[in-house]
């Protein structure tokens, strides 16, 4: 039989492989005895009912005041810019030379975004709709990977404590997949995430990110006129603390 030490670290391994149950001891809505029974017959650690019932009563709790998933989101900020393109270039020796001549015409003054990443085989550019296809037409069909466009970005302004938050994007990635949204493309440089769906699914995300949020604020469009909505960045959703 093993001696209490060798027990109490086998038991503690246990509980931190299965993330199901280390969350639910620490939402405390798994009986403890039941947990105990359970390890002693599923995984035949060679130690007494009680011992292994020790260990499980002794596991450290998460902090109750810290901040998880659903209160970082619940003070998050949404908004959405749709008419998004997404282009993917081979990497070339005048590939970023290219890029940084088309960001400096980006007119970020006039509610325009660039977003560039740097992959091992590609070079991805999303941008306004209109300005990416022309920089599009800068290059030789064989050096573009891939274009895609009508699209919709959604960014999420999270607090600074989602830095220290595990589970946020897995939290977030889950939702958007049970409500049948397919992620394009997702950027995460916490504490702003921006989110790629293609415009069929915008409303769907929207809806899912929303609901999410503790506090809902309607929409603010900058004009009735779908234009508009197309044109400029359309806050969601905000939570004042």
């Amino acid at each position: 039989m093993l001696d209490v030490q060798d027990s109490r670290r086998l038991v503690e391994r246990m509980i931190e492989r299965d993330p199901v149950i280390k969350k639910g001891l620490q939402r405390e809505i798994i009986n403890s005895r039941a947990l105990a029974r359970f390890i002693q017959e599923t995984d035949g650690v060679d130690s007494s009912f009680d011992s292994i019932l020790g260990v499980i009563r002794r596991y450290p709790r998460s902090n109750e005041r810290a901040a998880g998933p659903d209160q970082i989101l619940g003070d998050c900020e949404l908004t959405m810019r749709s008419r998004i393109g997404d282009l993917a270039v081979e990497h070339g020796p005048h590939v970023m030379s290219q890029i940084a001549e088309f960001a400096g015409s980006i007119k970020g003054a006039s509610g325009e975004n660039l977003r560039v990443v740097v992959g091992q085989r590609s070079i991805r550019v999303i941008a306004e709709q209109k300005a990416l296809e022309k920089f599009r037409e800068t290059f030789p069909d064989k050096e573009v990977v891939r274009y895609s466009d009508n699209l919709v970005e959604i960014s999420l302004l999270l607090t600074p404590e989602a830095e220290q938050t595990r589970g946020i994007y897995a939290r977030i990635t889950t939702e958007l997949a049970l409500n049948d949204v397919n992620l394009v493309g997702i950027m995460c440089c916490t504490p702003e995430s921006i989110l790629l769906v293609e415009e069929k699914d915008a409303p769907k995300a929207i809806e899912t990110l929303q609901g999410m949020i503790s506090r809902r604020i309607p929409i603010q469009e900058p004009s009735a006129s779908l234009a508009a909505k197309r044109s400029w960045a359309e806050p969601i959703a905000k939570r004042n603390s």
